[in-house]
């Protein structure tokens, strides 16, 4: 969780100039608004991550902690890997059970499997990535405000 201090802002003026970015960014969109917290999601085809602003107000100062979750992406991951490995099993189903005429059908598929892995691990590199930009993006924006 990273802190940043702004002098002579208040709550919800901040939040309006982090909502007024994310309408500019079209991957990220507001989900949760109240006094204290703004929630944005990352948003590439699928909930990649949660970007959480938390401020408190103290002397004049106003005090925000920023923090990402990626637990979306990982929660999606979870069925779509499982289904993976239903169809290496379901291949592995195939080679006990039947001849060797089904060992080509059978090679092919677990090449594919291979590669679906492989490039679902490759798309959450790149939502984590993709999420890390915005963050910088809003950074940018935010720092000729910041102290």
């Amino acid at each position: 969780m990273k802190k940043f201090q702004f002098l002579a802002l208040k709550s919800e003026e901040f939040f309006d100039m982090i909502e007024k970015i994310s309408r500019e960014r079209d991957l990220l969109k507001q989900r949760k608004r109240t006094d204290n917290v703004l929630k944005i999601v990352c948003f590439i085809v699928i909930p990649a991550s949660i970007i959480t602003f938390n401020v408190k107000e103290e002397n004049n100062h106003l005090t925000v902690s920023r923090s990402i979750s990626f637990l979306p992406v990982l929660l999606l991951s979870i069925p779509i890997l499982a289904a993976l490995e239903a169809i290496v099993y379901g291949i592995l189903f195939l080679i006990d059970y039947f001849s060797s005429v089904t060992f080509i059908l059978v090679e092919y598929f677990s090449n594919v499997t291979f590669i679906l892995v492989g490039g679902w691990i490759m798309a959450v590199m790149f939502l984590i990535y993709q999420t890390y930009v915005e963050v910088d993006e809003i950074n940018k924006k935010l720092y000729r405000v910041k102290v």
